[in-house]
């Protein structure tokens, strides 16, 4: 790998302590990973890897893509995908021994036809949508799906599922009202004496509605550490440094980058930080986030660049070739995810999966 200046760093060894605390949390119910979305922006096979290592029981993808790659790198773990899929990808999906979600009659005739074709069959979930309006037969349609996956002779239906549209809160009344209908549903005869894998917990899900574990469980976010201390052990694993690029000294009231939309009200040190929202690191936090250089925090000085920004240290000592942290901890200060979310107006996830592959992702050990 080159150098460069900027780096994404992700501490493995804290990423195993989340899964050994969720884990401790589950009990007996299995773990599945999504690593979806290049592992929320940690580094897909990386991430992926390090799950397997560390004991999960199934990786969760959006797309056959996903799971390619995944498997095409060694990983040898269950894969569920967990977007909808698409006729030209079924003969991949049962080539690379992918565990697929079935939605609809129309899907399973589809991929019927191709299983009976290549003499395989599916090892699907079916998922049904209990609220979430988005994938997935309503209730009363998962009965005769069902029926017909399993008399078709061309399926090997693994588990059936649902996701949560809300789960914040141990009383969130959507959650339980989605837990309801989903348990209501998996009393009905037809599902009685298949060993089937239930799933609907994700993150929150996990975190609060312990009756809602069933056989598996799908928290992504809480094994990255999010949020921190949602359960004992729990810390992020995701740091997001740079470097000082560049130092000069602009007299009071001129203006700096873009626009002019910051003037220096006084004499001030500016440094130039190479990384901007060609990297991911948004826009919107000109002039309103803030870095940490040398343990101290300093405010973003103008319009954020593709490829760079400005920072106004005042009078602070900074030198070219310094680190700066944007997102994670340096001494006794921290830039938590969840602030640069709030100024960017987003949630934590879209600022995870926006970082692009410039950026380089760095692995480490850093608990003794």
């Amino acid at each position: 790998m080159y150098p460069h200046p900027n780096w994404i760093e992700v501490d493995l060894a804290q990423f195993r302590k989340n899964i050994g605390a969720v884990r401790c949390h589950i009990g007996k119910s299995l773990y599945c990973l999504p690593v979806k979305a290049n592992a929320y922006g940690h580094g897909l096979i990386p991430m992926a890897k390090a799950a397997a290592e560390a004991g999960v029981d199934y990786l969760g993808v959006s797309c056959l893509q996903e799971g390619a790659a995944l498997r095409q790198a060694g990983v040898i773990t269950p894969i569920l995908v967990l977007g909808a899929i698409h006729e030209d990808q079924v003969v991949d999906l049962l080539a690379l021994d992918l565990e697929f979600t079935i939605s609809s009659r129309f899907k399973a005739e589809l991929v019927a036809g191709h299983c009976r074709k290549v003499g395989r069959k599916g090892r699907v979930h079916l998922e049904v949508d209990t609220g979430m309006q988005r994938t997935g037969v309503r209730a009363a349609s998962a009965v005769p799906l069902f029926a017909f996956l399993h008399e078709a002779g061309c399926f090997e239906v693994v588990g059936l599922y649902s996701h949560f549209a809300t789960a914040g809160d141990p009383q969130d009344p959507i959650a339980l009202r989605q837990h309801n209908e989903f348990h209501e549903l998996l009393a009905h005869p037809i599902f009685q004496g298949h060993s089937l894998v239930t799933h609907i917990a994700n993150s929150g899900g996990t975190t609060h509605l312990p009756q809602a574990h069933r056989e598996m469980v799908r928290p992504a976010f809480l094994s990255l550490g999010y949020p921190p201390g949602a359960l004992p052990g729990i810390a992020p694993c995701f740091s997001l440094k740079s470097t000082v690029s560049f130092f000069k000294v602009v007299q009071a009231g001129e203006g700096v980058s873009y626009g002019h939309t910051y003037k220096a009200s006084r004499q001030t040190r500016i440094v130039t930080v190479p990384i901007g929202y060609g990297d991911g690191y948004r826009r919107a936090l000109s002039s309103r986030g803030s870095v940490l250089i040398r343990g101290k925090r300093y405010p973003i000085a103008g319009t954020i660049c593709m490829d760079q920004f400005m920072v106004d240290i005042r009078d602070g000592e900074a030198y070219v070739g310094d680190e700066v942290v944007l997102i994670g901890k340096q001494g006794g200060e921290e830039i938590p995810l969840q602030e640069i979310a709030r100024l960017c107006d987003t949630i934590p996830y879209e600022i995870l999966c926006g970082f692009t592959e410039r950026t380089p992702r760095i692995y480490v050990e850093t608990l003794s």
